[in-house]
């Protein structure tokens, strides 16, 4: 099989396009809609992304070359790209898992694979807990399913969230958050520059739907007893640099679910990981594994 480099977030100039003509549609997701894009043919799988972007971060579908063999379908999850934006965090959480399940419907699929990266992990992992008769094998990237658990070295940290919606909330510009996730081992932006760039970044954008998605998180939790109930084959692909609660997380269900595979790339962070030829690869690899079982 081809390599995935569109699993690259804007890639697309550097492949060579591949005559696959994409679909671009919208469906009635119990009131919101929900857009996607579909290109090729085969086993569907199906691309979540993070919170704050879209389902362009994936790139181009129709110039991708696993077209060849698979379906590919990258979702704009609501809150995000040209979907539904409700502004209450009660309409996010498990309804967005919810909705990639009633688009393996609208799409006539039985199952599917679901490639999430980080928020879009998150997704994956309810999907599997609630329908795991509709998974045909998970990749969580840059992130690992939010666990129902109390243990705080596992726990997801949504500081960054809180600092987004009471910023929105406060409409006072977003530089705070944009201070607030400069890692630490860089320049601190003065907060006039930071919300300068905040303008630039998130003028036109939807905030508060950004904001009520994030709250909604939370509520992707699962147990291990419900990913147990899903058999279907795992992959865990984060950078060296990742957080550590998601680290630990991935650890902890490959241990106690006794299967599934983690792929530590070197030196890379959440933004990052992305970024690095191994991701897509790796992807690649597994999804030839899966195939051969």
């Amino acid at each position: 099989m081809k390599s995935w480099p569109l699993l690259i977030p804007f890639a697309a100039l550097s492949v060579v396009p591949h005559d696959t003509d994409a679909i671009d549609a919208v469906f009635d997701s119990n009131g919101v809609e929900i857009r996607y894009v579909t290109a090729g043919e085969g086993e569907p799988v199906v691309l979540l992304h993070g919170w704050m972007s879209d389902g362009s971060m994936w790139g181009r579908l129709d110039t991708n070359p696993a077209t060849e063999e698979y379906q590919l379908i990258a979702v704009d999850l609501r809150g995000h790209g040209k979907s539904g934006k409700p502004h209450e965090p009660e309409q996010y959480g498990p309804e967005m898992a919810e909705d990639v399940v009633r688009l393996l419907d609208h799409l006539e699929l039985k199952k599917a694979h679901l490639v999430g990266y980080s928020m879009g992990a998150i997704v994956a992992g309810k999907i599997a807990a609630t329908h795991p008769d509709r998974v045909l094998s998970l990749v969580f990237g840059g992130q690992a399913p939010v666990l129902t658990t109390d243990v705080k070295e596992v726990k997801v940290d949504a500081r960054e969230i809180e600092v987004f919606a009471k910023a929105v909330e406060e409409g006072k510009g977003l530089g705070s958050y944009l201070i607030e996730v400069t890692p630490a081992d860089k320049p601190k932006m003065s907060e006039d520059y930071a919300n300068a760039l905040a303008k630039v970044l998130y003028d036109g954008k939807d905030v508060k739907a950004f904001a009520a998605a994030g709250r909604g998180i939370k509520h992707l939790d699962v147990t291990l007893d419900q990913l147990a109930r899903c058999s279907a084959p795992i992959l865990f692909i984060h950078g060296s640099k990742e957080a550590e609660a998601t680290k630990l997380r991935a650890a902890l269900i490959v241990e106690e679910l006794g299967r599934g595979d983690i792929k530590v790339i070197e030196g890379a962070d959440h933004m990052t990981t992305l970024l690095d030829p191994e991701f897509g690869d790796t992807i690649d690899e597994f999804l030839e594994k899966v195939g051969r079982q």
